[in-house]
C-alpha cells in the first residue's frame, strides 16, 4: 500500500483547500480562480455596479483588472497564474529533462536545478556544469523529493501596477521593489534607492535567509490558531451549558407553577362546593315555600267557585295562617343566606410580574485575549519586523537617490502610461481644493464646526457647537441645510445602519437618531457621563472620550470598560477592520484593542503636540490635527512611522476637527472658531 505524501501542501486563504488555478493579485496573495471569481462577483453586487476594481479579501487593497469593462465574471482570469503554489501532488508525477540535452534533442531525466542559470541538469551535464569555470560556483539544487514544487516554476519579476515593466528598483526607505515608472511616480523624493543586482547581491550574501523566523513565525501563528480553536469549543461547550442551565431552570419553574395551580384548583373547587351547598339549602326553602304559595292560591280560587261563604271563610283564616307560618321558617332559613357569589382571581404579584416578562433571561460576557494568544501576537510582531529588516538600510548605506537615476528615465514617456493605482499617502503632495467661510453658514453665532462624518451620498454632517445643530454639505461641500438638536454637540458618530447615527450633546447626552430621506429624527436619548466630548460606534459599543478616560458602553448606555488616559477632552477614531481605537494620551497617539485594551502602539514625536482632531482613512492611516503646532500630522497603520502632512494649513490658524473621506483620497479640516469655518485637502501624485 503506497504511503500517503507527508509534504505539506500551499492552500488557499479563501477556501483553505489547495490551490486550484492559483490567481496572483498584485497585492501579492493568491487565491483559487474559481474563490476568486466568486469573492469579486459577491463584492461586485453588494457595492457600487458602476465600480471597476474590487478590495483583496485579505488586505483590502484596491485591485484593477486589465479591463474593467469586461464581465465581472471574468474578471479573476486575467490575473497571473502563480505555479509558485500549484500542488505538488498534482505534479509529483511529472518527469523533469535535462534543459541542454533537450536542445540536442536527447531526452536525459534532471536530478539537479541550476538556481543562477535556472536549468535543469543530468548527472552528465551537472559534472560539466561543476567543472566549467564559469559556472563552478553555481547553486545547484537536488530535483529528488522536488519534483512539481520550487524547482520547475517560474518566479514573476514584473510590476503588476505598470503593465509588466521589470521590477529592477529596490527603494529602501520603502522596503519597495519597483519598476522604473513607480520611482519616477511614488519614489521621487526617496533618498535611498539602488538597483535590483546590487540589492540581491549584497543582501543574500551577507544576511540570513530568516529560515528560524518563519518557522518560529508558524508556530506562533499555530499557538494563536489552537488558542482560537480552543476559545471556539469552549464557547460552544459554555452555550450548551449555559443553554441546559436555563431549560433546568425554565422547567423547574414551570413544575413549581403547574404544582401552585394544582392546590389553586382544588381550593377553588372546595369553596364552590360549600357556596354551592349553601345556595342549594336557600333554594330548597325558598322552592318549598313557593309551592306553599302555589298549593294555597289554587286552594282560595277553588274554595271561592265551590265553598259557602262561611267555609269560604275558615279555609281563608286558615290558609293565611298557614301561609304566614310557613314564611317565618322560609325567611328563618333563608334570610341571613347569600345568592350571589362574586370570584375574583387575585394573582401573587410573582405571576403578575411573569405576564409582564419579556425575556426569560439573559447573558453577561466576558470577553478577554489569552496570554497565549497576546504573547504570541507579540512575538509575531517582532518576528516580522525582524524579516522587514532585509534588506535594511545599513546594507545598502551607498544607495543612490532618485534623482541621480534621472539619466536612466530620460527614455520613459510616463506622461502616457496609464497609472490606476491610488496615490501613496507617504509620497503623493496634499493641495487644498475647497474652503468654506463662516459667512455663508449661516447661524446666530460664530460657527464650531467640531466633529462629523460622511453619508452614503458622500454629504458632510458637521456638529455646529455653538449655534446647537447639525450642518450639512452635499459631495461638493456647498452648504444644504441644518438640523437644530437639543443642545450643544461635541462629536457625531455613524451608527450600526445606514441611516443611524450618534451625537454627543452638553457633555452629558448622547442623542440616537436616524437620518433618511433628508429628515433627522431623535429616536431616543442615552444618558453619558460628565465631559463626553468624542464618540465613536464599533459594533454594538459606543465609546466616548472624555477628560481623563476613554470608556465603552452599551447601547443603552451601561458602561462596561474604562480605560484612563491624560490631555484632556479626546477624540476618538475607530477601525471596524481591526476592531481598534485611536485617541491621544496627552501628546501621544495610542492605538488600542478594543476586545483585550491591549496597546497595538504608542506613537509619539515631537512634532506632534496636543493632537486634537483624529480619523483614519481607508487603510487605517492615521491622521491628527495638532493644536499646539497648528498642523496636521499622519501615522501609519502599525504606529512605526509618521510626518508632518500640512505644517501649515491654507487659510486656517489653528486646526480643529478632522474628517477623512472613507472612499476617496481627501479630508476635511476644520477651525477653531475662525472666519475659515472648513478647508478641504486632496492627494494627487507628484508630477515628473
Amino acid at each position: 500500500m503506497a504511503e500517503a505524501d507527508p509534504r505539506p501542501e500551499y492552500r488557499c486563504l479563501m477556501c483553505t483547500s489547495p490551490y486550484k488555478e492559483p490567481r496572483l493579485l498584485p497585492c501579492g496573495h493568491t487565491f483559487c480562480c474559481r474563490c476568486l471569481t466568486s469573492y469579486i462577483e459577491a463584492e461586485h453586487v453588494t457595492a457600487d455596479e458602476d465600480r471597476h476594481f474590487f478590495p483583496c479579501p485579505v488586505c483590502e487593497a484596491p485591485i484593477n483588472p486589465d479591463d474593467g469593462n469586461t464581465a465581472v465574471s471574468t474578471w479573476a482570469t486575467c490575473f497571473l497564474k502563480n505555479d509558485f503554489l500549484v500542488s505538488s501532488i498534482a505534479q509529483s508525477a511529472d518527469v523533469l529533462f535535462c534543459a541542454p540535452c533537450l536542445r540536442w534533442k536527447e531526452s536525459n531525466p534532471a536530478e539537479v536545478t541550476c538556481t543562477e542559470c535556472e536549468e535543469k541538469l543530468c548527472k552528465q551535464c551537472r559534472i560539466c556544469h561543476e567543472r566549467n569555470k564559469a559556472t563552478a560556483a553555481h547553486r545547484l539544487v537536488s530535483i529528488s523529493g522536488n519534483v512539481g514544487q520550487l524547482c520547475d516554476v517560474k518566479v514573476y519579476e514584473i510590476c503588476h501596477q505598470h503593465s509588466g515593466k521589470p521590477l529592477d528598483v529596490y527603494c529602501v526607505d520603502h522596503s519597495a521593489m519597483c519598476c522604473y515608472i513607480c520611482v519616477s511616480v511614488s519614489h521621487r523624493q526617496c533618498n535611498n534607492v539602488k538597483s535590483m543586482e546590487d540589492v540581491i547581491k549584497k543582501t543574500m550574501a551577507k544576511q540570513s535567509l530568516g529560515e528560524t523566523e518563519w518557522k518560529e513565525l508558524t508556530e506562533e501563528t499555530k499557538k494563536m490558531l489552537d488558542e482560537d480553536d480552543l476559545g471556539i469549543t469552549t464557547l460552544n461547550a459554555r452555550e450548551k451549558e449555559v443553554s441546559a442551565e436555563m431549560t433546568d431552570r425554565i422547567q423547574k419553574a414551570k413544575d413549581k407553577l403547574d404544582s401552585l395551580n394544582a392546590r389553586f384548583q382544588s381550593d377553588l373547587a372546595g369553596q364552590c362546593r360549600t357556596y354551592r351547598q349553601q345556595l342549594l339549602f336557600r333554594r330548597k326553602n325558598v322552592n318549598t315555600f313557593h309551592i306553599n304559595a302555589e298549593n294555597s292560591h289554587l286552594l282560595m280560587s277553588r274554595s271561592d267557585q265551590q265553598l259557602s261563604e262561611r267555609h269560604r271563610f275558615f279555609v281563608r283564616e286558615q290558609t293565611k295562617n298557614q301561609i304566614s307560618g310557613h314564611y317565618r321558617r322560609m325567611d328563618q332559613n333563608t334570610k341571613k343566606e347569600p345568592n350571589r357569589f362574586d370570584i375574583t382571581l387575585k394573582l401573587e404579584e410573582t405571576i403578575d410580574e411573569i405576564m409582564k416578562m419579556t425575556t426569560a433571561g439573559n447573558v453577561d460576557v466576558t470577553s478577554t485575549l489569552s496570554p497565549v494568544s497576546q504573547n504570541a501576537n507579540g512575538r509575531i510582531c517582532s518576528l516580522i519586523g525582524s524579516l522587514l529588516l532585509t534588506p535594511s538600510a545599513t546594507t545598502l548605506s551607498d544607495s543612490t537617490s532618485t534623482s541621480d537615476l534621472t539619466g536612466s528615465l530620460q527614455h520613459l514617456t510616463v506622461q502616457t502610461t496609464p497609472v490606476t493605482t491610488e496615490v501613496d499617502v507617504w509620497t503623493g503632495s496634499v493641495s487644498c481644493v475647497h474652503t468654506v467661510n463662516t459667512s455663508t453658514l449661516r447661524g446666530e453665532n460664530m460657527p464650531w464646526l467640531m466633529g462629523g462624518i460622511f453619508t452614503d451620498n458622500n454629504e458632510l454632517l458637521i456638529t455646529d457647537y455653538r449655534n446647537r445643530r447639525l450642518v450639512l454639505f452635499d459631495d461638493k461641500y456647498s452648504y444644504t441645510r441644518e438640523y437644530k438638536v437639543s443642545g450643544k454637540p461635541t462629536d457625531i458618530a455613524r451608527g450600526r445602519t445606514a441611516d443611524e447615527i450618534f451625537v454627543a450633546v452638553n457633555e452629558t447626552q448622547i442623542l440616537r437618531c436616524t437620518l433618511q430621506n433628508g429628515e433627522l429624527s431623535v429616536v431616543n436619548t442615552i444618558s453619558s457621563l460628565p465631559n463626553t466630548w468624542g464618540i465613536a460606534v464599533l459594533g454594538d459599543n459606543i465609546l466616548i472620550g472624555t477628560e481623563d478616560s476613554v470608556k465603552v458602553m452599551s447601547i443603552d448606555g451601561k458602561v462596561t470598560k474604562s480605560t484612563k488616559k491624560g490631555g484632556g477632552n479626546t477624540y476618538l477614531a475607530v477601525s471596524t477592520s481591526k476592531s481598534t481605537v485611536y485617541h491621544k494620551d496627552k501628546n501621544d497617539v495610542v492605538c488600542r484593542r478594543l476586545d483585550s485594551d491591549a496597546v497595538v502602539y504608542r506613537y509619539r514625536d515631537p512634532g506632534l503636540n496636543d493632537p486634537a482632531g483624529i480619523g483614519l482613512d481607508r487603510d487605517d492611516n492615521v491622521y491628527v490635527c495638532g493644536h499646539g503646532p497648528k498642523n496636521v500630522y499622519l501615522v501609519s497603520p502599525d504606529g512605526s512611522r509618521g510626518r508632518v502632512l500640512l505644517s501649515k494649513l491654507s487659510g486656517i490658524t489653528c486646526p480643529w476637527c478632522i474628517v477623512v473621506h472613507p472612499t476617496k483620497q481627501e479630508f476635511v479640516v476644520t477651525s477653531n472658531q475662525e472666519s475659515t469655518a472648513l478647508e478641504v485637502y486632496k492627494f494627487s501624485d507628484n508630477s515628473i
